[in-house]
Formats: C-alpha cells, sequence, structure tokens
C-alpha cells in the first residue's frame, strides 16, 4: 500500500534536470522562511496562498526527484490523514468536515515540504528558525506596546467575574490573549536553544532578548494555559539540558549552572509576588467551578465529551466548522463555544477513538525520535543537542497548553506544532543519484 503511494515520485525525474529544478531546496527554504517570519501578521488570504504554494512546491519537488523513504513518522501521518478522510466521509456535516479536511492538508502540505528540505538540509533549519524567532519578537514587541496604550484593549476577553475586571491583557496582533500566549510557548523554548547553540555572539543576543521578551510578554497575558504550558515546556528542557550538559560540566562550571537554575526560579516567584494580577491569576486556578473561566470550560468539556460519545467510531469530522455545527444540539444553555478547548477531546470528537490514539502517536513518536536524535548528539559530543532539547520543549509545551485550550485550530500555532515535528522526525541524508530512466 505504501508502495503505490510512493510511486508517483520522481515520474518527472526522467525529464532533463533545469536550473529551477535545481534550486528547488532554495525556493522551499525562502518560502518556508517567509511563511514562519510573517505568520502572526499574515492575513487570511496571505496565509491560504502561502499554504497552498507550499502545498505544490512540495508536490512539483517529490515529482521531480526519486521517492524519498516515508519514514516512520510519514506512515503515522498517513494514518492520521487517512482516519480524517473515513471522518469526512461519515460526517453528519460532510460539506463542513470537507473545508476542514481541506485545511488539514495544506497543514500537513507545510510539514511535508519542511520534512523533505530538512532531509536534503539540515543547515536550513537555522535560517527558519532565525525567521520564527524574528516574528515571534515583532509580536512580543507588538503586544508589550500595549502598556503604553499603544492598542484598543478587548473587554471581551475580561471575565466579568474576577476582581481581576478590567485589567488589561495583551494580545498583540492575534486579537486573543491565550492566542499569543499560545503562539509564544514554542517561541522561549526556540529562542533558548538558539542562544545556546549559534556560535555568533549578535545572533546569540538576539535569540535571548527575543526569548526574553516573548516570556514578559506571554507572562502579562494572563492565560493560565499559556502559563502551564510554559511551565512544561521550560522542565522539559531543563531536564533534558540537566541529561545533555551536565555530564559535560566539571567543577565551577557545573555551580554555574545550578546557581543560574536556582536564579531562574527564585526570579519566578519574585515576579509572582510583586505582581497581584499575576498571583489573583494564579490563585484562581484553584478555584474549580467558582471561577467562571474553569466553569465554562468545564461545560463546554461535558457537552464535547457527549459528542465523543455518540460519535466515537467515526467522529462528527474534521474542522471547526462541523464542530459548530454540531456541538449546539449538545451545549448547555448560554455555554456556547468554538471548539472543545481540549486537542484530545476535539481529536476524539472530529475524528473519534482512531483519531485520538494517532494524535497521541504522532506526539510521542516526536519526542522519541527527539530523544534518540539527541542520545546521539550526546555521543558525538556534537552541539546539535540544544536544538533536539528546545524543539522538544517546545512540542511538551504546545501539547500541555492543548489540553485546556483551544489553539491548534489557528494556523499561527498549529504550523508552529508541525514544523517543529518536521525538525524532529527527519535526519539529513545523502543526496540521491538521478534515476535513469530507459
Amino acid at each position: 500500500m505504501v508502495s503505490v503511494l510512493l510511486d508517483w515520485q520522481g515520474w518527472g525525474s526522467r525529464w532533463e534536470t533545469t536550473p529551477l529544478t535545481r534550486r528547488l531546496p532554495l525556493l522551499a527554504g525562502l518560502l518556508l522562511l517567509s511563511l514562519f517570519t510573517a505568520l502572526p501578521f499574515l492575513s487570511r488570504l496571505g496565509m491560504a496562498l502561502l499554504l497552498l504554494g507550499s502545498g505544490l512546491l512540495w508536490l512539483s519537488w517529490s515529482l521531480l526527484e526519486p521517492p524519498a523513504p516515508l519514514g516512520s513518522m510519514g506512515r503515522l501521518l498517513l494514518v492520521f490523514l487517512a482516519v480524517a478522510v473515513v471522518a469526512t466521509g461519515f460526517s453528519p456535516v460532510p460539506r463542513e468536515a470537507l473545508r476542514g479536511l481541506l485545511k488539514l492538508i495544506l497543514y500537513l502540505g507545510v510539514w511535508g515540504l519542511a520534512a523533505r528540505l530538512l532531509t536534503r538540509n539540515r543547515n536550513w533549519w537555522n535560517p527558519v528558525l532565525a525567521g520564527l524567532l524574528l516574528g515571534g519578537l515583532a509580536e512580543a514587541v507588538l503586544a508589550l506596546r500595549q502598556l503604553q496604550g499603544g492598542a484598543i484593549a478587548l473587554a471581551t476577553w475580561s471575565d466579568e467575574a474576577s476582581i481581576l475586571l478590567g485589567a488589561e491583557r495583551l494580545y498583540g496582533s492575534l486579537g486573543n490573549p491565550n492566542l499569543l500566549g499560545g503562539y509564544l510557548v514554542p517561541v522561549i523554548p526556540l529562542a533558548m536553544g538558539a542562544a545556546l547553540h549559534w556560535r555568533s555572539w549578535p545572533s546569540r543576543l538576539f535569540a535571548a532578548v527575543t526569548g526574553g521578551l516573548a516570556a514578559l510578554a506571554l507572562a502579562l497575558t494572563y492565560s493560565r494555559g499559556a502559563w502551564l504550558g510554559l511551565g512544561a515546556g521550560l522542565a522539559c528542557f531543563v531536564l533534558l539540558w540537566g541529561w545533555f550538559a551536565l555530564p559535560r560540566l566539571r567543577g565551577r562550571r557545573q555551580a554555574v549552572f545550578w546557581v543560574l537554575l536556582v536564579a531562574a526560579l527564585m526570579g519566578v516567584v519574585t515576579l509572582s509576588g510583586l505582581l497581584e494580577p499575576l498571583q489573583v491569576r494564579l490563585l484562581s486556578a484553584l478555584a474549580g467551578r467558582g471561577d467562571s473561566s474553569i466553569n465554562f470550560r468545564i461545560n463546554v468539556w461535558m457537552a464535547a465529551w457527549r459528542m465523543a460519545q455518540d460519535y466515537a467510531l467515526t467522529g462528527i469530522g474534521p474542522g471547526q466548522d462541523a464542530f459548530n455545527r454540531i456541538y449546539p444540539l449538545y451545549q448547555q444553555p448560554l455555554f456556547n463555544a468554538l471548539s472543545a478547548y481540549s486537542m484530545p477531546l476535539e481529536l476524539a470528537v472530529e475524528l473519534g477513538v482512531a483519531g485520538l490514539l494517532a494524535g497521541i502517536a504522532i506526539f510521542c513518536h516526536a519526542l522519541q525520535m527527539g530523544l534518540r536524535q539527541l542520545k546521539a548528539a550526546v555521543a558525538t559530543k556534537e552541539a546539535g543537542g540544544w536544538l533536539q532539547i528546545s524543539v522538544m520543549a517546545a512540542v511538551v509545551g504546545l501539547g500541555t497548553h492543548g489540553l485546556v485550550d483551544t489553539i491548534f485550530l489557528r494556523p499561527e500555532v498549529q504550523l508552529t506544532w508541525w514544523l517543529c515535528i518536521a525538525f524532529l522526525a527527519t535526519s539529513q541524508q545523502p543526496p540521491r543519484p538521478p534515476v535513469n530512466h530507459p
């Protein structure tokens, strides 16, 4: 079955190689660089054009070169896509589900292009990462300008039942504090990894400033889900850092490591103590249904759980549009919602049990492959281990935030996720010799 799916690749390699085909990796790199640099600022039309261009470029590249090995992650994604196709076919709202399926295909086109590029030339990760960090830096600066009255406060994102009513939450160009937090969650560990991996001091300074401003902007979104995601991502980073770095450190350097770690923890505690809104927001997470935001989510989760039970085999079909058509039949009065506010529950509702299991398998397998790459880096004493550490921390952070929020329904977050998955799922391979056709 897999061989049938790969047979079409390389069909065009019988033609004479042209300068354009030789420049396909450069075109792919520039396209991905443009996409991730401008990601938080793109209009929906601009986003659609770049996603379509990525998919068409991947298709063209695959036609003009011999088929590359599909890989274990590629097989998992084929299973995930097949489940989505089945869910679309059995959906009670097929038209809306088809729109969701097309969006998923566009996202996977970006994954395919990034995976092929990184397999061909791993060095492209650094410029694409720099573009992603540049976009994150611009977004963080734009969001922090709100503190000087640089934007109109969005009162709709204030909790009317909270004593923080009227407190301004940063939202940047994304229009939603929770979404801004979700977009910045992976930027911070990626910036930390870049600051440790890159060699030139200007590059390190750029990464460090990006990580610091992104962390400050994320803190001031007052998004508890983003705080949870960042905490999980940083915990993953520190654990892997300890495994990767501590065996290399001796004497004073090891002491410096622990001093920096303790100083970072004390900084977080101090910041929480100085800013009263942060304290209130943190303590509100323990209020359960006493907090209106948590109460809202619990009611949505209960309704979505009933949906998942009724459509356990095939789901209702992929995408937010399908959810919006079916959810009103299950919602409690006054608790309308755009999604299940939990990615595992969303997968169960949209794609059934098979889709949920496939999503969990993709997450776990990506981390497994990242650990395998990190072990190889440690064994060969390469400096590239910082990249694997930062990308795994970004994946863990996004996955944790996705447990309690709806961030994956927005392309700014989901495309960053697929870029990280592409990095963890690939390793550079030598270029394949051209195939001589009779």
